[in-house]
């Protein structure tokens, strides 16, 4: 657990700005605070430096074509950054069953969605706009087809990136690795404000404390292969030892 008070105070004294044991006067506290914060909106468009995956449900509305995607949005969560995925269950059932609807289409995919009025019963994909305008932070999620009950609860897995600093005393419960990352790369955002010049050591544990976490954060996904390239698909075999 640490507050940002803590994680700016260790970044100056990487800098020599303060030395062991000093506090920093609180207007460069506030400053050392927004830097802080840029630091983690810079971050959270980094789909590496994303620890979380949350899981949020909504009410799917009959013959609704799209719904909103941010805090206070109508699912509510903060606004993705990266596409997600998506399923869906029928309310009534007992226990839920989920129905993928698999990640959401490319901006190419859903422009040559021809029909995109059209309505079925259920949803088979769906896509996701980041959308962002400046009185809503929200994205657009369409649902194709759209679907003509209201007999469904949509699921929504969404990328959740680091919540960003409301104050120097807000303490936050940070992943592993994470604490060092942000204190080493605040250093370095700060370094050009103090006219104090970025040492490679200084460099170099920044880029190490991001790698660490990165490399924390990869997640496997399963391989699929088309069925001409399995055997007994469509075609002969490929066999990759004798490129035959």
């Amino acid at each position: 657990m640490a507050d940002a008070r803590n994680i700016v105070t260790w970044a100056l004294q990487d800098l020599g700005v303060l030395a062991a044991g000093e506090i920093a006067v609180a207007a460069d506290a506030l400053d050392a605070l927004s830097a802080l914060n840029n630091v983690i909106d810079q971050l959270a468009a980094e789909r590496l430096a994303i620890h979380r995956l949350t899981r949020t449900t909504w009410t799917i509305a009959a013959s609704t074509a799209s719904y909103t995607v941010g805090t206070g949005g109508t699912i509510n969560v903060a606004r993705p950054v990266f596409p997600l995925r998506a399923s869906y269950f029928v309310t009534a059932d007992d226990p839920d069953t989920e129905i993928s609807l698999g990640e959401s289409l490319t901006p190419d995919e859903w422009m040559r969605i021809p029909q995109k009025a059209a309505e079925a019963a259920a949803p088979t994909r769906f896509y996701y706009e980041p959308t962002m305008t400046a009185t809503a932070g929200t994205g657009t999620l369409y649902l194709w087809p759209i679907p003509n009950v209201a007999t469904l609860t949509g699921v929504l897995y969404a990328p959740q990136q680091v919540a960003e600093f409301t104050g120097l005393s807000t303490a936050v419960l940070l992943p592993p690795g994470y604490r060092r990352m942000l204190t080493k790369n605040l250093a370095v955002e700060l370094g050009p404000s103090y006219g104090v010049p970025i040492s490679a050591d200084l460099r170099a544990q920044a880029d190490d404390a991001t790698r660490v976490v990165k490399r924390s954060n990869v997640r496997l996904n399963e391989v699929t292969f088309e069925g001409i390239f399995q055997a007994g698909g469509a075609g002969a075999a490929y066999q990759i030892e004798t490129d035959q």
